[in-house]
């Protein structure tokens, strides 16, 4: 599971090298919201900035600047390349394998009423 609180930056870690087929991998990010289907997919990608990369991939996401989340439950799969990404970020640049697939939660601050 991976957990993004509003506005700050968030380190991510997860183990894709076991996982991943390419020889030198970039790792494209698609976060679906869990209770609004209607709601498009987004796409993300940045560095894997891991020491040991063999042990562990650590990733940073910095919300809001990177990617503007709402609070909620996400279903997220991430994808791999051997080339780097070249906007608009798509699927099809991938190897179009799902590498990691599960929840996400997205936690921000409290509001001042019911129906924030």
């Amino acid at each position: 599971m991976i957990y993004i609180e509003q506005g700050v930056v968030n380190q991510v870690v997860l183990t894709l090298t076991e996982v991943t087929t390419v020889p030198t991998p970039h790792y494209l990010f698609a976060f679906t919201n869990e209770f609004n289907t209607l709601a498009s997919t987004q796409l993300f990608t940045t560095a894997d900035t891991s020491l040991y990369p063999e042990r562990y991939n650590l990733f940073t996401i910095n919300e809001p600047v990177d990617i503007i989340l709402k609070q909620g439950q996400f279903i997220y799969q991430i994808y791999e390349s051997s080339v780097p990404y070249v906007l608009p970020l798509t699927i099809a640049q991938t190897t179009g394998v799902v590498i990691e697939e599960g929840r996400m939660v997205v936690d921000g601050p409290v509001g001042t009423s019911i129906y924030d």
